[in-house]
């Protein structure tokens, strides 16, 4: 396992270039990290690949097609799945938002994404290529190092890790397909 630090993460711009990112973990064909939706903007076309965003701070957005097809997303630690290709725009609703976003390529991967309070976090998943916990509020400590809120652990074994009582926790995992 170890640690990755909001603090040490780098900020990018998306694709298109309309808005900023954050990434926590990538491979081939995968990716989890925070994005930042600043203003209203177009999402990249990512066809080919599942999309899973889960608002983790702000109002909320919408995202929807020009079709007039929506996907409202305005729970805070709720997973929004969507396909990639889907091509929408992103209207914020009235302030800038923070996302967890899992993007994995559908010919190779699968992913599965939910938020967990400290007292039902599962154990590592032995069958996930790829699992990350992204600590939303409390703490996460492993091997004696503390995470704390947008931090987040790379479990790649069963090793133990605990949380504060008040700890919520975003759970990705990453399974071939």
């Amino acid at each position: 396992m170890s640690v990755i630090r909001r603090a040490d993460l780098t900020i990018t711009q998306w694709r298109n270039g309309a808005g900023r990112k954050a990434d926590i973990a990538t491979g081939p064909g995968w990716l989890i990290g925070f994005a930042f939706l600043d203003a209203d903007a177009p999402f990249s076309d990512y066809t080919g690949h599942d999309r899973t965003i889960t608002l983790v701070e702000g109002p909320g957005f919408t995202l929807a097609d020009a079709a007039g097809t929506s996907l409202p997303v305005t729970l805070i630690g709720r997973p929004a799945p969507f396909d990639g290709g889907w091509i929408v725009d992103c209207r914020i609703h009235g302030a800038p938002c923070v996302v967890v976003n899992v993007m994995t390529e559908r010919a190779h991967w699968r992913h599965a994404a939910a938020v967990h309070r400290a007292v039902d976090l599962p154990p590592r998943d032995p069958s996930a290529a790829a699992e990350v916990l992204v600590v939303l509020a409390g703490t996460l400590t492993e091997s004696g190092a503390i995470a704390g809120r947008y931090d987040a652990i790379r479990r790649t074994s069963g090793g133990d890790v605990s949380a504060s009582a008040d700890a919520l926790i975003y759970r990705a995992r990453l399974l071939p397909s």
